[in-house]
């Protein structure tokens, strides 16, 4: 009876250290610490491009004629709310030893809704440093719009100036980081819609 118990226990704990094992695996979600989240961008509100802003006078004095000499182009930076929550708070209960995310780089990726083959900013890939410590929210902003896509004499964006005229696109935006703790590498997308115009204003639209 005595070796029969020893073998059902050695069966037993053969079973539990396959099950770790498994779950310890490059295939198991669980060996995950982080799930990385967008809480919003741009406040969760559509971003508004201005292809040129416009200086101290929109036109010169007592004249309908633009003027231009102070005109310039800016380029966008948006806000980005990073969520970093712990996977699994049970496996892991000391979430301040585990799980703080770096972010290291990101995609950007436009889509022009009239006209989806030709988009208002090419696609590019901005680097950046961003550490969202686990298990907390961090605000940070990032590289929207290139000043070169606004200025490029081949784009879509320049003849929108002085004329009133508007681009409606939407922009996927893929982040890339890995946990600090265990350099695993994790991606995560979000999205938000951008308006691009000139919208004929003193001093950025006041």
């Amino acid at each position: 009876m005595l070796k029969r118990n020893f073998a059902v226990i050695l069966c037993l704990a053969a079973i539990t250290a396959g099950a770790l094992l498994t779950g310890c695996s490059e295939d198991s979600p669980y060996d995950q610490r982080t799930v990385m989240l967008i809480s919003y961008i741009n406040d969760g509100s559509p971003y508004f491009s201005d292809v040129l802003n416009q200086g101290d006078s929109l036109f010169y004095t007592e004249t309908e004629t633009y003027k231009l000499s102070d005109d310039f182009v800016e380029e966008d930076y948006v806000k980005i709310r990073f969520h970093n929550r712990p996977y699994n708070s049970i496996a892991d209960p000391d979430i301040s030893s585990l799980g703080d995310f770096l972010v290291t780089h990101y995609d950007v990726e436009f889509t022009n809704t009239a006209d989806p083959d030709h988009p208002p900013v090419q696609e590019f890939t901005g680097m950046t440093s961003i550490l969202i410590p686990a298990n907390s929210e961090v605000e940070a902003f990032i590289l929207l719009v290139p000043f070169s896509n606004k200025n490029d004499m081949t784009g879509i964006l320049r003849p929108l100036r002085y004329t009133g005229d508007e681009v409606h696109s939407y922009v996927m935006i893929t982040f890339h980081g890995h946990e600090v703790q265990t350099d695993r590498n994790i991606s995560f997308t979000a999205g938000v819609t951008v308006n691009f115009a000139d919208p004929l204003c003193v001093d950025d639209g006041t």
